[in-house]
């Protein structure tokens, strides 16, 4: 009988430290699952894309002209590249990020270099950042 009981209290012993480690995994997964991030969005304008505008009658913009530009997001020295992403071909994108500082930039630009736009990315929330970029087409 004694030998009963202490197959017993072993049993229950091995259960409580089985549990208090699969307990401690798991929790240890849902911590590192809560990585602190947020979204920057935004939409490009590009044009003109035709020569001659005529008020009220723009030219259609294909969507080739968007889907060949990309994002570029840059760490908080502004030179280092951290993502890329492609513009989807309406001229928006998405990107998430950690919270923190970056600099968002579009490549290419159109005329010139193309301007670097701070941004802070908060936890949980999306930054708007649009751009304006001059195709040079007169």
């Amino acid at each position: 009988m004694n030998k009963k009981i202490i197959i017993g209290l072993i049993i229950v012993i091995v259960i409580i430290v089985a549990y208090r480690f699969y307990a401690n995994l798991y929790n240890q997964s849902k911590e590192n699952s809560l990585i602190e991030t947020g979204f920057v969005v935004g939409h490009i304008a590009i044009g003109p894309i035709c020569p001659v505008e005529r008020e009220g009658g723009p030219c259609p913009i294909p969507p080739e002209v968007y889907s060949s530009r990309e994002v570029i997001i840059y760490k908080t020295d502004g030179k280092t590249i951290l993502k890329r992403s492609r513009l989807d071909s309406e001229g928006n994108y998405k990107i998430e990020l950690e919270h923190g500082n970056y600099w968002v930039q579009i490549n290419p630009a159109g005329i010139g270099a193309g301007e670097k736009k701070k941004v802070n990315i908060k936890q949980s929330q999306t930054t708007v950042v649009n751009f304006d970029i001059d195709t040079g087409i007169r």
